[in-house]
């Protein structure tokens, strides 16, 4: 006995490698902390020196030593101020951005924290009386976790959240006062007491008194604290069982997190879901006013979308779903309307997939007067005719097992634009280009011009081979004919001396002025470059 307390007493006299002890441990912790490094924050729990002077404080009450007690409580303050300030000084360092999540759980306590400093405190005290259980004081050192909260502590008051200031430091008072009653109960019921008179158990009786009632303050506090938190959880559980049954029915959507909190008395909510396609305001809507209904007071909700699309193997009726507890996140229970979406997504992206100027955006299921509808929104460069959309839907029927199966394409067409214009050929606006192609172009305008009755809009020209295939948009007032195309082709092949083939997408479009016509594309050019400035010249690259 006398050993300990000799051990504990020298341990509560601070010194240079106290304070440096204390320094490193805080620092140690701020920068775990900052880096959201669960291993780092232990490590610092490890360091500190702090739980030797509670252990002072205990053994100089329960037996009456008042210059322990007083140097026991003199190390204590000046390690929780030396700890506070090097958090504070940490938090100064511009590399902080914003709170973690292992400064979040630190500045809100509750019972639990409390309860798990008591046992932490009595086994720690057990195995500072009892050398056979002694290597259990670092794990015990690290239940305690008394330096953590004392650097989140000065990490919130740097940044100025003093709510999490006192959050924390009403953490580390818990375990301060746990640890404290703890360990004097330990040293008690284990003889470290016996030295002390039987009249001075009134005074031992006393001395305790004050750490006891604080410490039923504490966990009175702590406890409305759980109570408030188990009902947070209750209301999380409420508002992820609406949003598990509204996503139930929708594949590749999940929910990632949500958040709650109340508000001027309005349940304010944010959810955060992993979706393939951004939710509507109505489905919103809907989904807020379950939540108002099952929670009994009004409600604001927010959905975060984060777009993401889940791909399988080909035949695969198998979707992602939030993981259980034994690990399953692969579900293939799926309703029909699932299964039949999910097989034609897959379908679709196949049949697109070898279709380079078709961009598939979304697929939908519908149901109208009787029939399952399939709804495709694609981005095309050309129009969808029927008979591709006829033989797709074949595909789709066979593949769901579904000879009613009805498909439908909405369809945008997509204009591909370079600083040369409208992709007409893809090959004149990309690589090397072959010699005389600018000639070619030149030539073809002026050509198609010199009427006087067409503007050209866009215009493409590459060697095939044996010849130059030219593209052409023109708008006139009428329609280009067949015989004033082939007048242009033999016009510029003389001029370049190689055969020339022109395709040409004419159009009888004009912008009609009191002093003259253009063509709509040749207006916005001219209009827009008097806003931001003249257009580099039209040329080719070679």
């Amino acid at each position: 006995a006398e050993v300990v307390i000799q051990e504990i007493s020298e341990g509560s006299l601070p010194g240079t490698s106290y304070y440096a002890m204390i320094a490193a441990a805080s620092l140690i912790a701020s920068l775990g902390l900052v880096a959201n490094s669960p291993a780092v924050v232990i490590g610092a729990m490890l360091v500190s020196p702090l739980m030797t002077p509670i252990f002072g404080m205990a053994l100089g009450i329960i037996r009456g030593k008042p210059r322990l007690l007083g140097k026991a409580v003199g190390a204590l303050m000046g390690g929780v101020m030396l700890s506070i300030l090097c958090g504070m000084l940490f938090g100064f360092v511009p590399m902080i951005a914003e709170a973690t999540p292992e400064m979040l759980i630190r500045t809100k306590p509750t019972l639990l924290d409390l309860l798990v400093a008591v046992f932490a405190g009595m086994a720690g005290t057990l195995a500072l009386i009892d050398e056979r259980i002694s290597p259990v004081l670092p794990g015990v050192a690290v239940s305690i976790a008394i330096v953590p909260p004392l650097a989140t502590c000065g990490l919130c008051l740097a940044l100025g959240a003093f709510a999490g200031a006192s959050g924390a430091f009403l953490l580390f008072l818990a375990n301060f006062l746990a640890v404290l009653l703890a360990s004097s109960a330990v040293f008690i019921f284990t003889g470290l007491g016996k030295t002390a008179r039987e009249k001075e158990r009134k005074k031992l009786i006393r001395r305790l008194v004050i750490a006891f009632i604080s410490f039923c303050l504490v966990a009175a506090f702590l406890t409305h604290t759980l109570m408030h938190l188990l009902e947070n959880e209750r209301q999380e559980k409420l508002i992820k069982k609406i949003f598990t049954s509204a996503l139930s029915k929708t594949p590749n959507t999940s929910l990632i997190e949500v958040l709650h909190k109340i508000s001027k008395d309005k349940m304010m909510v944010l959810a955060t879901v992993r979706t393939s396609k951004v939710f509507t305001p109505d489905r919103v809507m809907k989904m807020q006013k379950e939540i108002a209904k099952i929670l009994d007071m009004p409600t604001e909700l927010v959905v975060r979308n984060s777009l993401s699309k889940d791909v399988s193997a080909t035949g695969s009726t198998s979707t992602v779903t939030d993981p259980t507890l034994d690990g399953e996140f692969i579900s293939d229970k799926l309703n029909a309307d699932m299964v039949a979406l999910h097989l034609a997504d897959q379908g679709l992206w196949e049949i697109f997939a070898n279709r380079p100027q078709v961009r598939l955006l979304n697929v939908d299921i519908e149901h109208i007067a009787g029939d399952t509808v399939i709804l495709a929104s694609v981005q095309s460069q050309r129009h969808i005719i029927p008979a591709e959309i006829k033989q797709i839907e074949e595909v789709l029927q066979r593949r769901l097992a579904n000879p009613t199966l009805k498909l439908v394409i909405r369809y945008q067409v997509a204009t591909d634009m370079t600083s040369n214009g409208r992709i007409l050929y893809g090959a004149s606006h990309f690589g090397p280009q072959p010699k005389g192609v600018d000639a070619v172009d030149r030539e073809m305008r002026k050509a198609l011009k010199r009427s006087g009755k067409f503007h050209v809009a866009n215009l493409d020209a590459i060697w095939a081979g044996n010849h130059w295939s030219v593209r052409a948009e023109i708008y006139g007032p009428r329609v280009i004919t067949s015989e004033e195309v082939a007048a242009a082709q033999k016009h510029v092949a003389s001029r370049v001396g190689k055969p020339v083939k022109l395709n040409a997408l004419s159009k009888s479009e004009l912008l009609v002025m009191d002093n003259r016509s253009m063509a709509e594309e040749e207006f916005t050019i001219e209009h827009v470059k008097k806003k931001i400035g003249p257009f580099p010249v039209h040329v080719k690259t070679k």
